[in-house]
Order: C-alpha cells, then sequence, then structure tokens
C-alpha cells in the first residue's frame, strides 16, 4: 500500500469515525439524552481548539522567521534563530515560537 494511500484511507476512517460520533449525539440529543450529547459536542470543541492552536503557532512561527529573513536577507543559522527568539520581550509571545531543535 502506497503512503498516499494510506493517509488517504486513514483520512476517511477519521472522517467516518467523527461522523459516527456525531450521529450518535444526534441519536441521544433526539432521545432526551442532552448531557451525553453536550459532553460529545465539548470535545468536539476542545478538539478543534487544540487543532488551531497548532495551526496558529505555526503561522506565528512562520511570521517570525519571515520577518528575520526579510530583516537579514538571509537564512537564519539555528544559533541567530534561538537569539531572535529569546530577545522576544513578550514571554507569551515568545513561547509561541517553535524551539528550531523540535522541527
Amino acid at each position: 500500500m502506497t503512503t498516499s494511500l494510506h493517509a488517504e484511507l486513514s483520512a476517511l476512517r477519521a472522517q467516518f469515525v467523527e461522523l459516527t460520533a456525531e450521529r450518535d449525539a444526534l441519536r441521544d440529543q433526539l432521545a432526551g439524552d442532552l448531557p451525553k450529547a453536550t459532553r460529545w459536542l465539548q470535545r468536539k470543541v476542545w478538539r478543534q481548539a487544540a487543532a488551531l492552536d497548532v495551526l496558529n503557532r505555526r503561522v506565528v512561527t512562520q511570521r517570525f522567521v519571515l520577518r528575520t529573513l526579510d530583516e537579514l536577507g538571509r537564512s537564519l543559522t539555528a544559533e541567530e534563530y534561538r537569539t531572535a527568539r529569546a530577545a522576544i520581550a513578550n514571554p507569551e509571545l515568545r513561547d509561541r515560537i517553535d524551539d528550531p531543535d523540535a522541527a
């Protein structure tokens, strides 16, 4: 099985599981079991929030690197990246920048 086919099957399987869970939550809601349906919806929102946070961190990191590259006119070394990251005064923003060794 090729990697792309395996990835497509995994994506379809995940979508099927999500749709099945959504169907079950709707059935629970129709049956009057609102707490069970609400818990499913809450878990879905938490998963989506986590995925959005991961995406946002990537965007912030990419913007940071692009701004730094634009200022330098060349690529950064790992040491320059760490130094530039450490120079960010706002700790919340600095924490949102990925560690270059983690990539």
